[in-house]
């Protein structure tokens, strides 16, 4: 199998040489960013939607809990936000989450930026 995506560059061209359709008027993109006028997740909240996954009651989150988190958070990467998470937070390698650890998952959960739903 070919590259099919080299045949459409090749043959995507308009008469002025440049690749995709020609507009006259192009129209302004659209806002996508409206996410940004929204309130960050404070701590407490953090904390509140981490502990929520505790699925087991342990008292820790696994990879599979966080990831759950993560994607509640809104993350588009929640498998990698996880083992980064657990990187960031499991100081001592036991692939949980405690609470001793916690304020460095907050910490890091805060630098992520997530904002509430709206």
């Amino acid at each position: 199998m070919g590259w099919p995506l080299l045949a459409n560059y090749a043959t995507n061209k308009n008469l002025d040489g440049h690749l995709g359709e020609k507009k006259d008027n192009p129209k302004p993109p659209k806002d996508n960013h409206s996410y940004l006028s929204t309130p960050l997740l404070t701590e407490e909240q953090l904390v509140s939607a981490f502990r929520r996954f505790d699925g087991n009651g342990d008292g820790r989150l696994s990879r599979k809990e966080l990831k759950n988190a993560f994607k509640s958070l809104g993350s588009r990467c929640p498998t990698c936000q996880s083992l980064a998470a657990l990187y960031h937070a499991d100081k001592n390698g036991d692939g949980y989450i405690s609470e001793k650890e916690m304020n460095p998952l907050i910490q890091y959960a805060l630098k992520c930026g997530y904002h509430v739903d709206e």
